[in-house]
């Protein structure tokens, strides 16, 4: 290949090179002279370009940048960086909006000078708004412990750490900046990439909501909420996210408390109706879907109207009480159990066959029967019924479930009570009927 092939090809590749840049690259004379310019060079310096065009940088920009000329004469050096993004403010005729340019001059000669614009509009915008963003939440939040702002880069680690951040975990920014959130996860609480995990979230959906316990410098635990949010620029890319850390430790343990008090039957300390129904819905499902085993039991208080005209409502409180814990003692933790109305509970006991469920209700049936509850200083015996079923075929929903438990336990009051009765199935061993 001759000389002149290899000068024609480099000159093709430079030519293609200045065309696909995604910068405006403009030669320069230290006059400001435009000598050659690449197609978005152009676009970018249109909008400013007078009656005389873009002919001359210095001439077009001069009314927004007159200070450009003066950086090229003042410089000394051979060779060099003459300014490094320089952003200038452009207001075009046809737009509210400032467009703003980044600019950056290098010398490369005694006759040449390299210039580089960029568009930065959407960078900057975006820079604003999260410095006010900043700003807003910092004069809001100067006077709260349990609120920490902070901002995080493209990666997911901290990039701001202001007062708040300190004041929350003890940490100072020298301590924090350059590191993802993964530092205040307790080590028993730490999960390899817990916090980048969130950041993917975020990402995806705009923003991710998380709680658990975190860390602070000096050990101690703290009930985290942290709410994540990406920044994405106009183009849709994300350039760093901006982080909210809460405190809510003691609304935490007040909402375990109220959450407590919304689920769960104050006098037999058993779950209430509506959320043995809702969470025996899901416990129905996970079975379906797995092919799990799952039982149930309706478990009836024998003669309680009896109890309550002998002892009075008193007396039948305490009996449904000592019921109660006698449900907390006996079954597993993942049975659940709940009080349907008055003296009558329903359990469910997931991975137990309908025989297995006999069982385990016989060994309830005789530990109540043992049970005395003290009122006034008198003791006070009770028996309990009990009807067993197990999911299948025709008893594919809680509601046929629990009809199906039902029905064995009005066999189990016809005939004797104080006995265990299987739908379906022989009842339990015989009972002498206890009035």
């Amino acid at each position: 290949m001759s000389d002149a092939t290899n000068v024609e090809a480099d000159y093709e590749a430079l030519l293609s090179f200045l065309y696909v840049a995604p910068v405006g690259l403009l030669e320069i004379d230290p006059s400001g002279a435009i000598s050659m310019m690449n197609p978005l060079g152009a676009q970018l310096l249109l909008p400013v370009a007078g009656a005389g065009g873009i002919s001359n940088l210095f001439d077009a920009l001069g009314s927004h940048a007159p200070d450009l000329r003066n950086f090229v004469s003042s410089f000394a050096g051979e060779r060099g960086t003459i300014c490094e993004a320089r952003r200038i403010h452009i207001r075009s005729l046809d737009s509210a909006e400032p467009q703003i340019l980044a600019c950056s001059l290098i010398k490369i000669d005694n006759q040449r000078i390299m210039g580089v614009l960029n568009d930065v509009t959407a960078q900057v915008l975006q820079e604003r708004r999260l410095q006010q963003a900043e700003s807003w939440f910092s004069i809001m939040l100067s006077g709260v412990n349990d609120f920490a702002l902070l901002s995080l880069n493209a990666n997911g680690r901290v990039q701001s750490w202001n007062k708040s951040g300190e004041r929350l975990t003890g940490h100072s920014a020298r301590d924090i900046q350059g590191h993802t959130l993964n530092v205040l996860y307790p080590p028993a609480e730490a999960i390899q990439g817990r916090a980048l995990q969130q950041i993917d979230f975020a990402r995806r959906d705009g923003w991710h909501i998380d709680e658990g316990w975190r860390k602070r410098k000096d050990g101690t635990r703290f009930w985290c909420q942290s709410l994540v949010s990406a920044l994405e620029e106009q183009t849709g890319e994300v350039s760093g996210y901006s982080v909210v850390l809460r405190d809510v430790t003691e609304q935490k343990t007040s909402g375990d408390e109220i959450r407590r008090l919304l689920t769960t039957d104050k006098l037999t300390g058993v779950m209430n109706r509506a959320h043995f129904f809702e969470l025996a819905e899901a416990e129905i499902v996970r079975c379906q879907r797995f092919g799990s085993t799952l039982s149930a039991l309706m478990v009836d208080i024998d003669h309680f109207k009896q109890v309550n005209d002998t002892f009075g409502h008193a007396g039948g409180d305490e009996v449904l009480r000592q019921l109660g814990q006698h449900f907390r003692t006996t079954l597993r933790s993942i049975d659940l159990v709940g009080r349907l109305g008055g003296e009558e509970f329903a359990v469910l006991l997931p991975s137990i066959d309908v025989e297995g469920a006999k069982l385990l209700a016989e060994l309830f049936r005789g530990g109540a029967s043992a049970i005395r509850a003290s009122v006034d200083g008198s003791p006070v015996g009770f028996t309990v019924s009990i009807g067993c079923a197990q999911l299948g075929a025709e008893t594919r929903t809680i509601d046929e479930l629990l009809k199906a438990a039902d029905g064995a336990l009005y066999e189990a009051k016809r005939t004797g009570r104080n006995r265990v009765v299987a739908h379906g199935g022989a009842e339990g061993p015989e009972r002498q009927r206890v009035a």
